[in-house]
């Protein structure tokens, strides 16, 4: 058994330190805390690089992301069982296309079977999420490369993928990163705001990184 029983990511020191402050020491025995760094690419490197380092158990991602659906509410917090990947293809907008659509995985696995093949949608494995759970939703979280700068592109974006309830950055990349080092992994966002609003006076960051902390403190107890 691996000492780390837990490596738990936010892409920044703010998200991490609300994310600590709402948990029990006694709740972060053998837990590792990290940055996974901002963004899809910095999520993947990084996280792959502290899976290497310190062998846990299981990663749990955590932070705060935008809605994209009224299920998903503002303030609230959902652990997310699909992730889906938004940007890598071609076009742009309406038009995008995603590498699925034309074609393509993202990660081909090895050559003679398809263990470890990533292609728009990862999923955790035997799972489903328990409906009667405030914490747990059915809907896909939908990794972007930029946040949608307006209610116009955060539109297209539910429109293009209309299983996606909330909008990150790091939940694909950090699930992938898992895939490829055969680790188990656990998403948790906190809704901040709608995806498009720009207006950080509109947010609800503190009360959504609480009710992330209320969550992430469940499963660390388990």
């Amino acid at each position: 058994m691996s000492h780390t029983r837990c490596l738990l990511l936010s892409p920044t020191q703010f998200e991490l330190e609300a994310l600590v402050s709402g948990l029990s020491e006694q709740g972060l025995e053998r837990v590792v805390l990290e940055k996974c760094g901002f963004g899809p690419v910095a999520a993947a490197a990084q996280t792959s690089l502290l899976i290497a380092r310190h062998q846990p158990e299981m990663v749990l991602l955590a932070g705060i992301a935008g809605s994209l659906d009224p299920s998903c509410v503002v303030g609230n917090a959902y652990e997310f069982y699909r992730v889906r990947s938004y940007g890598i293809g071609v076009g742009d907008g309406a038009q995008f296309q995603s590498a699925d659509q034309i074609g393509w995985n993202q990660l081909e696995g090895e050559s003679d079977s398809n263990s470890n093949v990533v292609g728009d949608v990862i999923s955790r494995s035997n799972e489903s999420p328990n409906n009667d759970c405030q914490f747990k939703t059915s809907g896909e979280l939908l990794s972007v490369c930029a946040a949608s700068a307006s209610p116009a592109e955060a539109t297209v974006k539910k429109r293009l993928c209309p299983d996606a309830i909330a909008e990150d950055m790091e939940g694909f990349a950090v699930a992938a990163a898992c895939i490829m080092n055969n680790v188990p992994w656990v998403i948790v966002r906190g809704i901040s705001n709608l995806a498009g609003d720009r207006v950080k006076s509109n947010w609800q960051t503190d009360d959504a990184l609480q009710k992330a902390a209320e969550h992430v403190s469940r499963i660390l107890a388990k």
